[in-house]
């Protein structure tokens, strides 16, 4: 080998500190957590900025409700934008409610990991 140049290693190839995993350190459970976070602020209503329930679209627009939110609006307007909002546009989104509910077990899975102290492998 030419020079002394040590061989480098790939991040994937060195041993995992568990303080990086440690959930009360901070580290990748952190991330994960801040991550959540992030993806929590999108799933949010339009109306009462809570996580949605049942998720609306009122059809002539992209705002998203709960549908609880929006039942007072159906055949009226949305009440964000003031766009028409006719009875037979508005959908449940299923797909939103499904990533919805995963979010939600993801909250909890990493709740729980930060309450137990536990560690995992990398």
């Amino acid at each position: 080998m030419p020079g002394n140049r040590q061989p480098t290693v790939r991040s994937g190839n060195k041993p995992c500190s568990a303080p990086a995993m440690d959930p009360a350190g901070g580290g990748a459970w952190a991330h994960s957590r801040a991550a959540l976070d992030r993806l929590e602020k999108l799933l949010r209503c339009s109306r009462c900025t809570n996580i949605l329930r049942e998720p609306v679209c009122l059809g002539g627009c992209e705002h998203i409700f709960c549908s609880n939110c929006v039942s007072d609006c159906i055949g009226t307007e949305c009440p964000v934008c003031y766009t028409p909002a006719w009875i037979q546009d508005v959908k449940i989104n299923r797909q939103l409610d499904s990533m919805i509910q995963l979010c939600s077990k993801l909250r909890n899975l990493l709740h729980d990991n930060k309450l137990s102290g536990r560690h995992t492998f990398c």
